[in-house]
């Protein structure tokens, strides 16, 4: 179902999957809503993805500008793939529920967009808050901190932004969640396209960081990591998962000193005061060691 089609032409569509998460998807959508692509018509599209508190309700009453479409609780894979298909722009930019852009956002991506079909454009990922949050921006996205632009592997899909085309020949795999944008980024790179990170292209994202959700997000990415390199085994790492699990366990110690590296080369850009890096040291290790029995567990799996 989708609410809020409009006939005129549309160069950038800005998708937004969202399962009970109204109010940062209010604050998300006050953000986008502010810088709206001067150079030509934006929508912004916000795929519900069967939310039961309201979310759907609060797009339509508070945004009444935003295409609503709604959906049974498949994933946010298939709810991002649904955004798309909906989308009537050239370019397509992807944003998060919890996360907001920063001013230049949504220019920064159409601009270095337009003149390359071939181009995909991620930009930095701000944390700031508790220490779990910034840890979080560590582990998940240390590698977007830094401040010089560079080609990079992969893009993380909380702020991404591409041709509708491109898109449609690779597409999100519903099976497996998270790390789509993993197995997403390296069927763009196949195809020849050029992954770029741009620091000027600012999001912040504001993750739950719970001590629980902590420990749940790291079963849910060790189990991914390696149904990842299953369905894809030309991904980093696909050799450590291929050994078995003595090679689950040497990429997760891996993966944690690459923690250390990030967080040594960003600390300043990760909000980071020197007293803080032992502790985060120890938490980086210990949030990968949480990993590592999902991780086992999926690399036993048959």
């Amino acid at each position: 179902m989708s609410d809020g089609t409009r006939d005129e032409p549309v160069q950038v569509s800005v998708v937004i999957a969202a399962y009970d998460d109204r109010e940062r998807l209010h604050e998300c959508l006050l953000s986008v809503s502010r810088q709206r692509d001067p150079d030509g018509n934006t929508e912004i599209i916000v795929v519900d993805d069967g939310s039961t508190d309201g979310t759907a309700d609060m797009v339509r009453r508070e945004h009444p500008a935003v295409r609503l479409v709604t959906g049974d609780n498949r994933g946010a894979e298939v709810a991002r793939n649904r955004g798309v298909d909906e989308a009537r722009g050239e370019i397509v930019a992807f944003i998060d529920s919890d996360c907001t852009a920063e001013p230049g956002w949504l220019q920064g991506m159409a601009d270095n967009l337009r003149t390359d079909p071939l181009l995909v454009v991620g930009g930095r990922v701000v944390h700031r808050g508790t220490f779990r949050q910034r840890l979080i921006g560590i582990a998940d996205f240390g590698e977007y901190q830094g401040p010089k632009a560079r080609e990079v592997r992969a893009l993380p899909t909380c702020s991404m932004g591409l041709r509708k085309e491109l898109f449609e020949k690779v597409r999100f795999d519903p099976r497996l969640r998270p790390n789509a944008d993993t197995l997403l980024s390296e069927g763009l790179r196949r195809l020849g396209a050029t992954l770029r990170y741009q620091p000027e292209i600012v999001v912040r994202h504001n993750p739950t960081a719970t001590a629980a959700e902590l420990r749940a997000r790291a079963r849910r990415y060790g189990r991914s990591f390696v149904e990842a390199r299953r369905l894809d085994p030309g991904l980093r790492w696909s050799n450590f998962v291929r050994a078995g699990v003595p090679g689950v366990v040497a990429a997760t110690l891996g993966r944690a000193v690459l923690d250390w590296t990030r967080l040594l080369l960003h600390r300043k850009a990760a909000g980071f005061r020197w007293w803080e890096v032992p502790p985060a040291v120890a938490c980086l290790l210990q949030r990968r060691i949480a990993s590592l029995p999902e991780a086992v567990r999926a690399c036993r799996k048959r």
